[in-house]
């Protein structure tokens, strides 16, 4: 009777334990899964949240230079620096007229979703996407707030043949140029050959981050 009993006691701890292990597993997993980048769609979201390895970084361009990522009327001044604070008076201007400089990031949607991109984080200092910009051809070799070129403090999303998205949403496997012209808020000027976070916010969890160098090209 004593051998019965004991026999019974340890199958019901062992199920029990059996239980608990699947529970924390299980609830590992959800965790696991949920910061990992996966996304879902939201209920009032009007976009898909997307995961944050869909961005993936091709290219950049942060130099005083002529012709940012081959584009050639993007151009910044030969000052050693990228002009943010010190260029307020004349923010919307072109460079070359005193107005803030240009980064180009060239990203490509990696995912199987498309996703919009909602404002680029540069320096702390978050750049929203300039709505005047869309449909028009990339022009920046003279001053303009029609949209040609997007304003201080925003950016636009180009297209292989400089026409500017008339839209912030990118297509699975889309490869675009995010120009951004920096805002006159960026507090001191941004100096040469320094890192330079850029954080891209999709709708996902958490914004993809990119660290470029100033004044570098690759």
């Amino acid at each position: 009777m004593m051998m019965r009993t004991r026999r019974g006691i340890s199958e019901v701890i062992a199920t029990l334990m059996l239980l608990g292990i699947t529970a924390a597993g299980s609830l590992f997993l959800a965790n696991l899964m949920q910061g990992s980048g996966f996304g879902s769609m939201g209920a009032n979201t009007a976009s898909p949240v997307s995961p944050t390895y869909a961005v993936k970084l091709i290219g950049y361009d942060t130099r005083d230079s002529t012709g940012l990522l081959d584009v050639q009327t993007l151009e910044n001044r030969f000052d050693k620096k990228l002009c943010t604070q010190s260029c307020s008076a004349l923010a919307d201007s072109i460079p070359q007229n005193g107005g803030t400089e240009f980064i180009a990031v060239q990203i490509k949607n990696v995912s199987t979703n498309s996703f919009y991109i909602k404002s680029i984080r540069i320096s702390g200092m978050t750049h929203v996407w300039d709505e005047q910009t869309w449909g028009v051809h990339l022009d920046a070799s003279s001053d303009d707030s029609s949209g040609k070129y997007p304003q201080n403090g925003k950016f636009s999303i180009v297209t292989s043949s400089w026409l500017q998205k008339s839209s912030n949403e990118i297509f699975p496997d889309e490869e675009v140029i995010l120009v951004a012209k920096l805002s006159k808020d960026i507090t001191p000027d941004i100096q040469l050959a320094r890192p330079l976070q850029v954080l891209v916010d999709f709708g996902s969890i958490r914004a993809t981050e990119f660290v470029v160098m100033s004044g570098d090209a690759k």
